[in-house]
């Protein structure tokens, strides 16, 4: 996961988080936020991007307060108060996966989609994806695409003649 995070942004999921109490589930996000601290994992929106204070004030109290996202999943719809909403159904009652009292799908869905879409987009390809390609080109000897393994040029593919127009 070390090196996935070098590579991908990482967003940390708790699933399946309806099988833990409330206190379990706090316990259980500060393990995690630690074990990703001492292995030197680093996970989206990363710490060294934060490009003003505004942008670090609130990706802080993300990283603090809400991640690991602990959310449910579900594709089963019920109906609820006369609304139909998407959620599993246990003894207890219906867990509802867009009720921010139950689960954090919601915060999760407004964070990638929402709030942080742009910034994801620009950190992947800005950051990843060229340095992924540096990378490429330096493993590669800097030769051009085409040129390569064997370290001989493709052959040119023969022009193929147009059909008449008769």
């Amino acid at each position: 996961m070390k090196h996935l995070s070098k590579v991908v942004n990482i967003i940390p999921v708790i699933a399946k988080a309806d099988t833990m109490t409330l206190e379990e589930k706090s316990e259980f996000k500060q393990r995690v936020r630690k074990e990703l601290e001492v292995n030197g994992i680093e996970f989206y929106p990363q710490k060294e991007f934060d490009e003003d204070l505004e942008d670090k004030t609130e990706n802080d109290k993300i990283r603090q307060e809400s991640m690991p996202f602990a959310v449910v999943g579900s594709d089963k719809e019920y109906q609820v108060n006369g609304k139909r909403v998407l959620g599993r159904k246990t003894p207890w009652g219906i867990i509802e996966v867009e009720n921010l009292n139950h689960c954090e799908f919601a915060l999760l869905r407004d964070f990638v989609i929402r709030t942080h879409l742009q910034d994801l987009k620009e950190v992947t390809h800005n950051i990843h994806y060229e340095t992924y390609r540096a990378k490429r080109l330096n493993d590669n000897g800097g030769l051009p695409p085409g040129e390569g393994l064997l370290g001989s040029v493709l052959p040119p593919v023969p022009a193929t003649p147009c059909p008449t127009a008769e």
